[in-house]
C-alpha cells in the first residue's frame, strides 16, 4: 500500500511538472506567441504552435522518457550507479552509424542518417553483450568495460569519418552528432513515441524480476528468477529504445544517469517506482534543456547534447567520488 501510494504521488508531481513544461515550452522561444492568439485563428501562431513547436516539443519528451528509463533499467540490471547509455556505448554506435552514413553519402537520402543511427545503435547493443558474455552468462563488471572500451573506438571511427567529409555535409554531421530536435517530423515523433511506450511496457512487465536483481544474482536465482534472460532481454529493449531516441535527435547524454539518481533522492530505489518516475522526469528534463537551448541566445541555437553534458559531467563525478570511496 505504502509503495503504490508513494507511486502515485510521485507520478502525480512529476506529471504536473511535465505538462506545464510542455505547455511553457511550446508557448516560449525566440519568437513569443500564444494558445490564446492560435485558438482565435491567428494563422502565424497556430504555425508556430502547432507545426513547429509541438512535434519538437513532444519529441524531446519521448526522447527524455527513453533515456532515462534506460539509465534506470541499465543501473538496476548491472547494480552499477554510474551505468547510462552513452557510457555504455550505445549512443557512440548510434553516432558511428551516422558518421559513416554520411562519409558514404547515404546521409542525403531521406531517413538515411536515423536508419544508421538506429543500426549503430543495435550493432553496438549486440557486440558489447558478445564481449561481456563469460561461460554462457552475462558479466555485469564486463558489460561497463566493453563499453567503455567500444565508446572509444567509436570515437576513433567517427573522427576518422569526419575527416573524410565535405564540408556541407560535416556541418550536418557535426550538429546532429551534439545532440539536436531541430526540425522534427511527425514521423519522428510517432517512432520514439512507439520505442518509448513498448520499452516502458516491456521492462515494466519484468520489473519485479529486475528489481529482485539488485539483492545479487544468486539470491534472485533462489527466487525463481531467470537473470541471464531477464537481463538480455531488458537491456536489448532498453537498447533498441535508446537507439531509435539517438536516431532522431542525435547524442544526448547523460539524462540516463541524472534522472535515476535525482528520483532515488526523493523517493525510494525500487525499480517497479523507479521505472515510471524515471520517465517522467526525463521527459520533463529534456522538454526544458531543449526550451533553455534555443531560447537562451536567440536568433541562434545551442547544442542539446552539450547543455546535458553540463549538468551532466559534475554530476557523474560526484557519483564516481561517492562509488570509490
Amino acid at each position: 500500500m505504502s509503495a503504490r501510494r508513494d507511486l502515485v504521488r510521485g507520478i502525480a508531481v512529476l506529471s504536473l511538472i511535465l505538462v506545464l513544461s510542455i505547455l511553457f515550452a511550446v508557448s516560449e522561444g525566440a519568437v513569443g506567441v500564444s494558445f490564446i492568439e492560435a485558438l482565435r485563428g491567428d494563422q502565424r501562431a497556430r504555425m508556430i504552435l502547432f507545426d513547429l513547436r509541438l512535434p519538437r516539443v513532444l519529441l524531446a519528451a519521448a526522447v527524455g522518457a527513453v533515456l532515462a528509463s534506460a539509465g534506470a533499467t541499465f543501473q538496476t540490471l548491472l547494480r552499477n550507479p554510474l551505468a547510462d547509455p552513452f557510457i555504455l556505448g550505445v549512443s557512440g554506435g548510434a553516432a558511428c552509424g551516422a558518421a559513416i552514413a554520411t562519409v558514404i553519402g547515404a546521409g542525403r537520402l531521406p531517413g538515411g542518417v536515423p536508419i544508421a543511427a538506429f543500426s549503430g545503435a543495435l550493432g553496438a547493443t549486440l557486440l558489447v553483450l558478445a564481449i561481456a558474455r563469460r561461460h554462457a552468462s552475462v558479466d555485469p563488471t564486463r558489460l561497463i568495460l566493453a563499453g567503455l572500451v567500444l565508446n572509444a573506438f567509436f570515437s576513433a571511427l567517427i573522427l576518422l569519418a569526419l575527416s573524410m567529409v565535405r564540408g556541407s555535409d560535416l556541418t550536418v554531421a557535426l550538429h546532429w552528432m551534439m545532440g539536436s530536435l531541430a526540425n522534427p517530423t511527425w514521423a519522428d515523433v510517432l517512432l520514439v513515441g512507439l520505442a518509448a511506450v513498448i520499452s516502458l511496457a516491456i521492462c515494466a512487465s519484468m520489473a519485479g524480476d529486475i528489481r529482485l536483481l539488485v539483492f545479487g544474482e544468486e539470491d534472485a536465482k533462489s527466487r525463481g528468477v531467470s537473470t541471464e534472460k531477464v537481463r538480455v532481454i531488458a537491456f536489448l529493449v532498453a537498447s533498441l529504445a535508446t537507439g531509435a531516441a539517438v536516431a532522431t535527435s542525435g547524442i544526448i547524454g547523460f539524462v540516463g544517469l541524472i534522472v535515476p539518481h535525482a528520483v532515488r533522492m526523493i523517493w525510494k530505489r525500487d525499480y517497479r517506482l523507479l521505472l515510471p518516475l524515471s520517465a517522467i522526469g526525463g521527459a520533463a528534463l529534456v522538454v526544458l534543456a531543449d526550451l533553455a537551448a534555443r531560447a537562451l541566445i536567440p536568433p541562434s541555437e545551442l547544442p542539446l547534447g552539450a547543455l546535458t553534458a553540463m549538468l551532466g559531467v559534475p554530476f557523474f563525478l560526484v557519483l564516481l567520488r561517492r562509488a570509490t570511496r
